[in-house]
């Protein structure tokens, strides 16, 4: 920095926002004009209204002195203002209420950053952590409460509204397995007996796997959500291998959660429709029916070509459900192959300045928990684009910040919001600036 002028903390977040900036007000301009064939100025209302927001966020930081990650919060902000662009495009009568969303969700994006003072103790409180996910989990199947909507029953009822709970329990979750799997990592991974190359804990440390693959075939087949019930047992059993380094636990894991798949498919009609719908959606009796999702999706992606058809230019309106299940065929009908790839890079930008963030967190408890929280986006994102291009079954997963939801964009945020306070643990025990 030299002899100059002190530098603007936080430097590198500011900048990236003007970028973010440029592109949202574009992108809203570009789609509104093609829709009207004319400007308006209430084109740029919402753009500069969640700027304003952005910059809040911001300056917030720099008045609390925060020295943490500079990156993720930019990157969260480019995701959500492509969401905002998209909502506006397939489903504009949800516009403003998305964009109250991600007013809550930046109120709890700020609110995790200052609470809890010291995040190690989240790990005191592990089995509440777990008790309180595993009831938000089954909460939908309760009667009163419970809601299906879109023939999966993974809501909860909320005064007019509904809130899907599996969003909150994501992050519950990892803070329970960083905080078991920090407490009995030797145990699982140093046991005296062994099969072969493979370690065989005591019984009683392979109880908590057991009872996450009991649970996991639960939600799949009471409240017909295989979305859940992969990354619920996936975000499991990357834990779970990075905690110990043992491949036995991930594919005794595998071999169950395939089991139990095979066994739900022979027996519930809902996991039978989806499978076969994946297999061949183009057949007769499909195309026109539960296939007709899909196959509209891959007409978008066969449309895009590399370069798009254009904001706006596009047909995403032929796929039902557009702006929650099938947002990403819709991007990348409209921005092409090339838009597509870029989308999927901010994803992996994410991922690896969360894994940068768990690679230099002091602690082991910190370390799962970054990691924990960085794969919970990327195994979503996965599974949600697999199913979108049909390579995997479809399942009932957002993209995270993009798709139009609620509950989705706040969790998300508070995941932003932990990554960087691990992020701020890690400078403060190296005494340096942190990770730019």
């Amino acid at each position: 920095m030299g002899g100059g002028a002190p530098q603007w903390p936080r430097w590198h977040e500011l900048s990236l926002l003007v970028w973010i900036a440029t592109f949202a007000i574009t992108g809203f301009v570009a789609v509104l004009a093609t829709e009207t064939s004319s400007f308006n100025l209430t084109a740029v209302v919402v753009p500069v209204v969640f700027l304003a927001l952005m910059l809040a966020l911001h300056v917030f930081l720099v008045s609390i002195r925060f020295r943490g990650d500079q990156i993720l919060m930019p990157i969260a902000a480019g995701l959500t203002a492509i969401g905002l662009v998209l909502v506006q495009r397939l489903a504009s009568d949800l516009l403003f209420q998305q964009l109250s969303w991600s007013i809550i969700a930046a109120g709890a994006f700020a609110a995790t950053i200052v609470v809890p003072r010291d995040l190690t103790a989240l790990a005191r409180f592990k089995w509440t952590w777990a008790l309180l996910g595993v009831l938000l989990l089954i909460a939908p199947l309760f009667p009163v409460i419970g809601r299906e909507i879109n023939g999966a029953r993974i809501w909860i009822k909320l005064g007019p509204g509904s809130i899907e709970p599996w969003e909150a329990v994501k992050i519950l979750l990892v803070v329970f397995f960083a905080a078991y799997l920090e407490e009995y990592r030797e145990v699982l991974s140093h046991s005296q007996r062994r099969i072969g190359p493979f370690p065989v804990p005591p019984v009683p440390y392979l109880v908590p796997i057991v009872a996450m693959w009991g649970i996991a075939m639960l939600v799949m087949v009471f409240e017909k959500d295989m979305g859940a019930t992969v990354l619920f047992f996936g975000i499991f059993l990357a834990m779970l291998f990075l905690a110990t380094g043992e491949a036995f636990y991930a594919v005794i894991g595998l071999a169950l959660l395939v089991l139990g798949g095979i066994v739900a498919y022979q027996l519930f009609g809902h996991v039978q429709a989806r499978v076969d719908t994946w297999l061949r959606p183009f057949d007769e009796d499909l195309r026109f029916g539960t296939g007709y999702q899909l196959v509209q999706g891959l007409y978008a992606l066969a449309n895009g070509g590399l370069f798009g058809a254009g904001l706006g230019n596009g047909m995403p309106e032929r796929i039902p459900v557009v702006w929650s299940d099938f947002v990403f065929d819709a991007f990348a009908e409209e921005a092409g192959l090339a838009g597509a790839l870029a989308l999927l890079a901010l994803y992996l930008v994410f991922l690896y300045r969360g894994m940068l963030i768990a690679l230099r967190a002091p602690t082991m408890f910190l370390q799962l928990l970054a990691a924990g929280l960085s794969f919970i986006v990327a195994l979503q994102t996965l599974v949600i684009v697999g199913g979108n291009l049909r390579l995997i079954p479809l399942t009932g997963i957002t993209l995270p910040f993009v798709a139009y939801g609620g509950s989705s964009l706040v969790t998300n945020w508070m995941l932003v919001g932990l990554l960087m306070r691990v992020s701020q643990v890690s400078t403060r025990m190296r005494g340096g600036g942190g990770p730019s």
